[in-house]
């Protein structure tokens, strides 16, 4: 027979016993991870308890400390109200403040916690030491309340005019932030109301007493200033674009801090880099060509007024630009008296005392205004000697015909380096020489070299 086993019997396949060994794997698999995750338990918590302890360790370490500290600071304050103890170690000790004699003992404010205690000043020109007559010990020093004084001319004053405002704001907030001291911003709050003029002091006067216990912080009193006299935006911006420079009666610089005051006014966020550019867009276009700051990737303001104070110069020379002067007479405040400047002043520079002069004045030399060279209508006999009133030497004048105006040599003769104008050459030279054609600038002298004024010194204006 044979041993071909049947046809549905299975030939392969796990046995019972191995059925029996996987299940027992698998419950000692189970166990081990669960012994293993207890132990991490274990330890976890452990750790967690070790943390806690150290926590609580320094906590408790930390409060001891404090303690120790509350302790010393009382009996330093105890010290301060009983007043300086004389010889240290020879005298007997002080006897009980409710014993001590009232003339013996200083006034002192009385301080009631800690944090008031930590607040008083404590610089060294806030300090006073004293010493010992006896053994030569060092009594701790008495620091003393600083009282600051503010007046309300320092921090200008606020009528009311909504145009002045940010002006006000930002005078009052330089005051304030010259010193870091709670003493000194108490005393710019005080000034303030102090400062409030015409419908600003109206309005004040007009608020309910919960309204005005309310102003007790600066910020406070900006908000409420700017709540009830902000200007019209869109015509303080309209001002400060507008604004451009004036050369004829103002130099760059002062532009140059009007304008920003004015953009500041109309555009508190406007950014550094803006603020160049809309202070350069208002100067003359042959000035703008020189300027470099506006064109840098980050202008910085301060370096742009510097580039422009060095222009200006080049600039009125080469142009003949010169500044008109102010006459203190005609003046009505002098500009050292005046803390600030209103929104006005600032939007219109003309409007300041300014010494006329007639246009043409400020245009060419002397010849160019005459229409003619010097040497066709040349009189020696106005040929004078005198100082300079720009360089201040002594020099060769020539009285212009049928002008009131003087010219004054300050640069030698082309011809012969002589010290005599170009057109005077023929009467200067020592021997007749060949007369040359006159040079276009001979008979329009340049502003650079020289000078025309009236045969009034009073009179006298570059040319």
């Amino acid at each position: 027979m044979s041993d071909t086993p049947a046809r549905n019997t299975r030939s392969s396949g796990p046995s019972m016993d191995e059925f029996r060994a996987l299940e027992s794997a698998q419950a000692t698999l189970g166990q081990t991870l669960n012994d293993q995750l207890a132990n991490l338990r274990n330890k976890q918590n452990s750790d967690i308890e070790g943390v806690r302890a150290q926590i609580h360790s320094v906590s408790t370490e930390q409060n001891s400390r404090l303690d120790e500290i509350q302790t010393s600071v009382n009996t330093i304050l105890s010290s301060l109200q009983l007043g300086p103890t004389a010889g240290v170690g020879s005298s007997p000790p002080a006897p009980p403040a409710s014993q001590t004699p009232a003339s013996s003992v200083p006034p002192v404010a009385p301080v009631t916690s800690l944090t008031e205690a930590q607040s008083i000043p404590t610089r060294p020109s806030d300090m006073e030491q004293s010493s010992s007559t006896g053994g030569g010990a060092t009594v701790a020093a008495v620091p003393t309340k600083q009282v600051y004084n503010i007046k309300s001319d320092d921090i200008s004053t606020f009528d009311g005019t909504p145009e002045n405002l940010e002006l006000f704001l930002a005078r009052v907030q330089a005051v304030r932030f010259a010193e870091n001291d709670a003493n000194w911003d108490r005393a710019v709050l005080r000034a303030i109301p102090l400062a409030l003029r015409g419908r600003a002091a109206i309005w004040h006067s007009t608020l309910t007493d919960r309204q005005r216990a309310g102003l007790f912080r600066i910020d406070a009193w900006f908000e409420a200033l700017r709540e009830n006299f902000s200007p019209h935006p869109s015509i303080v911006r309209r001002q400060a674009r507008e604004r451009a420079w004036e050369y004829e009666v103002e130099d760059i610089l002062g532009y140059v801090f009007a304008k920003v005051a004015l953009l500041k006014v109309a555009y508190p966020s406007l950014a550094e880099g803006e603020v160049v550019h809309e202070v350069a867009e208002r100067l003359p276009v042959e000035l703008q060509m020189l300027l470099r700051q506006p064109h840098e990737r980050q202008p910085s303001l301060v370096k742009f007024r510097a580039e422009l104070r060095v222009q200006e110069v080049f600039w009125r020379v080469h142009y003949n630009r010169p500044l008109r002067v102010v006459t203190t007479e005609e003046s009505d405040v002098p500009p050292s008296k005046k803390r600030t400047s209103t929104f006005a002043e600032l939007v219109t520079p003309s409007a300041l005392a300014i010494t006329p002069a007639p246009p043409s004045s400020t245009r060419g030399s002397v010849a160019q205004r005459r229409g003619k060279p010097y040497s066709e209508d040349f009189d020696p006999s106005r040929i004078g000697q005198g100082k300079s009133p720009r360089s201040g030497k002594d020099t060769m004048f020539y009285r212009v015909p049928d002008t009131t105006e003087t010219i004054w040599c300050e640069r030698p003769c082309r011809r012969c380096g002589a010290n005599h104008f170009d057109f005077a050459h023929e009467q200067f030279a020592s021997r007749p020489q060949v007369r040359f054609a006159e040079e276009e600038e001979d008979d329009g002298y340049p502003a650079v070299s020289y000078v025309a004024e009236s045969n009034d010194r009073g009179d006298s204006q570059s040319f």
